[in-house]
């Protein structure tokens, strides 16, 4: 299993969506606390719909990206930004900053392709901070699905986190929680 985190979908256009990727050790899951690394620095949290997919593909069109698309879950990113600076001005690669054990969280939920439409929520300490829409992307869902398999095989059960308009500083006790329309898909704390 992959997991593919987009990096642009927010913001100004790139010409194509930019990725990277993450071992699958970094996935949170149930719900449960995410503990802020020691010796990492700052860390934020980025929102995102992430997509699963459900069947093999390679060099699929935008046409027939959706069949591709088995779920819909929320997820968080954590980054060491600190960090990730550091390694971004010396030329190395980001996986120290990004990569780490349970840097990304992942509902245990799922829904259907179609709530992806309803874009989702962010709530840090019960306060809706950001909304994830969809539409305010760069790039569709589709594309994102087409241009990824030009590039490698997608395989059943890969993730792709399809990006975030914003990052949040976090500190012990907070406490995050992610919606898509009105189903609470993550709840979970930060130690």
């Amino acid at each position: 299993m992959k997991l593919i985190n987009i990096i642009n979908s927010y913001g100004e256009a790139d010409a194509v969506p930019r990725f990277y990727l993450k071992a699958d050790t970094a996935l949170l899951r149930n719900n449960d606390a995410f503990y802020i690394p020691d010796l990492l620095g700052r860390i934020v949290a980025e929102p995102h719909i992430v997509l699963k997919v459900g069947r093999l593909a390679k060099c699929i069109s935008e046409r027939f990206a959706p069949r591709l698309i088995d779920a819909v879950m929320g997820g968080v990113t954590f980054t060491a930004v600190d960090r990730l600076e550091e390694l971004r001005q010396a030329g190395l690669p980001w996986d120290e900053a990004v990569g780490f054990d349970h840097s990304s969280a992942l509902s245990l939920e799922s829904l259907g392709r179609d709530a992806m439409l309803e874009g989702a929520t962010f709530i840090i300490n019960d306060e809706e901070v950001t909304h994830l829409g969809i539409g305010d992307m760069c790039f569709s869902p589709d594309r994102i699905i087409s241009h990824l398999s030009e590039n490698m095989t997608l395989r059943i059960g890969d993730l792709i986190y399809l990006g975030s308009p914003q990052q949040f500083c976090i500190t012990k006790g907070d406490n995050l929680k992610l919606k898509i329309g009105d189903k609470l898909l993550l709840n979970f704390d930060i130690k």
